[in-house]
């Protein structure tokens, strides 16, 4: 193996290893000899590829990022289909992800300003995603501005409450809430 592909594996070794122990341990659980030692390495190896741990904590914010925000829209996307087909996607999988990262990082979040910043990228960045799904089913640009709020804090509450696995049933309920319907004849409601 090429060497400077035997670093990148080996960096994604100490990434992967690093969201693991933050969703299991929170971010106090960031030590960087406890992780050399799961990963049979010596600490020599994280200093190879960090210079320090808040370089590290950095690198696992961005990885975060890239893999639970950027990766899921690409996925969403690549998948195709209409706006529908891409929201039901989209809430399908983020109601079946493990949410002990995401927990994790919001909890960081209130003390880290490291954190804050990525956690508000990605809140910013999901938000926004809904939003263009939103848009093409016929909600107006505030309604659907509101229901993505509304859907992303349902999820992070629904996450906090540990309610049971989201099936189709419960997808079909959450999409006819999300589904403009047309109004009855003779309705004049201002929207």
């Amino acid at each position: 193996m090429v060497k400077g592909m035997n670093d990148k594996l080996n960096q994604e070794r100490w990434l992967s290893a690093g969201l693991q122990v933050l969703a299991e341990e929170g971010p106090e659980g960031l030590r960087i000899m406890p992780i050399a030692q799961q990963l049979g390495v010596t600490k020599g190896s994280f200093y190879w590829h960090y210079r320090n741990l808040e370089d590290y904590q950095s690198a696992l914010l961005e990885e975060w990022e890239q893999r639970h925000t950027r990766q899921v829209i690409h996925h969403v996307e690549d998948k195709g289909g209409e706006a529908a087909d891409k929201l039901r996607n989209l809430v399908s999988i983020s109601f079946s992800a493990d949410a002990r990262l995401a927990q994790a990082i919001r909890r960081w979040a209130i003390t880290n300003p490291q954190a804050r910043e990525a956690q508000a990228r990605v809140d910013h960045d999901r938000l926004a995603y809904l939003v263009s799904l939103l848009r093409p089913l016929g909600w107006p640009q505030a309604k659907a501005e509101f229901l993505a709020r509304w859907l992303y804090g349902a999820l992070i509450g629904y996450f906090s409450l540990q309610g049971p696995a989201v099936g189709p049933m419960q997808l079909d309920l959450i999409m006819g809430m999300l589904t403009p319907r047309p109004k009855p004849a003779g309705m004049n409601r201002k929207t």
